[in-house]
């Protein structure tokens, strides 16, 4: 049975990690006061941007918010994680492969009890079938996790970093844009489903590398250095 080695295996996913989670539970905290607070109908800027959706509708991008949609679920979902937990396995990359693991884990659980807690009614005239709460969006949390997951996987150091970053960025925001315009949320049901990924990525890949760094420091390990690359880069927080 595989078991990851987190003396062996420790990677370094932000120069300072506790600021990480500390961003992360301030932001989590802004969705939770969000559910709290969120009418069970529109607010004014949802309805004005539910109206510039119905405006702006052409078959093209009505095919480009559809192929979000697919991305986001399903088979094209299972086959996106399966491909980097795959990649993770095989470069027996283990602390990363748990914190991935992790945020896709927690992102989705997470979602669905802010659901369940917010009864909040979706658009009317939706393009697809949605059941349940509108509030969060568990797409938008789904591309919000993915989409930094991967920067802090994959990306280099410096500038490299701040590009990938910004292209996670039009990604979410490529995804946030695809549900409003299927009508299937509401504006704000989707800025507080992608902060809510951002935030379990941030959380997770933070507390692994907390834990991964104090378990080498008891098994006698090397000392969690700033900015030591992870598989041969040194990313930036």
């Amino acid at each position: 049975m595989l078991r990851p080695s987190w003396g062996e295996n420790e990677e370094t996913f932000f120069a300072h990690p506790r600021r990480a989670v500390g961003w992360a539970s301030a932001l989590l905290a802004l969705v939770v006061l969000g559910a709290l607070l969120v009418p069970t109908g529109p607010l004014a800027p949802d309805s004005s941007w539910s109206e510039l959706m119905h405006d702006i509708e052409t078959p093209l991008l009505t095919h480009l918010a559809l192929v979000f949609n697919a991305l986001g679920r399903g088979l094209w979902r299972a086959l996106t994680l399966a491909a980097v937990g795959l990649a993770l396995l095989l470069a027996r990359r283990w602390v990363a492969l748990i914190a991935f693991a992790l945020a896709e884990a927690l992102t989705p659980l997470l979602n669905n009890l802010v659901k369940a807690f917010v009864d909040r009614r979706r658009p009317p005239g939706h393009m697809l079938e949605a059941h349940g709460s509108s509030f969060p969006s568990g797409h938008a949390a789904y591309a919000g996790a993915t989409a930094i997951a991967l920067v802090l996987l994959f990306s280099g150091p410096g500038r490299q970093r701040r590009l990938w970053f910004a292209l996670a960025a039009l990604v979410i925001a490529g995804m946030a844009w695809s549900r409003t315009y299927l009508q299937v949320h509401w504006l704000s049901d989707v800025v507080a489903g992608s902060a809510l990924g951002i935030a379990v990525a941030l959380l997770c890949f933070g507390i692994v590398q907390i834990v991964s760094a104090a378990s080498a420091r008891r098994r006698g390990g090397p000392p969690e250095r700033e900015g030591r690359p992870v598989g041969g880069s040194a990313p930036e927080a």
